[in-house]
């Protein structure tokens, strides 16, 4: 169960509690509770999510240097992918100039 169901569930029982509370407690019963809700909630949407954690858990464990070669190589094979895109593009222009069809302009994108 991740901590957005835990905190789900958490949530929905705290709201049966509220209804009950609020039937045998009456209505200052019922705003204390909600009072209390809106302040679990506050804490919930303050805290860190998943993706920050998992980013300050990584600046702890990765260095900086490593990161940077990480995502260089990323970028590389983006590269990569590219020069395989544009080698099959030039083989369809030149099938289609062979044939009488239309020549493209191939806009440089950096």
């Amino acid at each position: 169960m991740t901590e957005q169901e835990r905190s789900a569930a958490s949530l929905n029982a705290g709201l049966n509690a509220s209804g009950a509370a609020a039937a045998l407690g009456g209505p200052e019963a019922a705003r204390d509770r909600m009072a209390e809700l809106e302040a679990r909630l506050d804490r919930l949407e303050k805290s860190p999510g998943l993706r920050e954690r998992g980013r300050g858990l990584m600046a702890r464990v990765i260095p900086d240097e490593a990161t940077h070669h990480f995502r260089n190589a990323g970028r590389e094979q983006l590269l990569g992918v590219r020069a395989i895109v544009d080698f099959w593009i030039d083989r369809i222009d030149d099938a289609e100039g062979r044939s009488g069809g239309r020549r493209r302009e191939s806009i440089e994108i950096d």
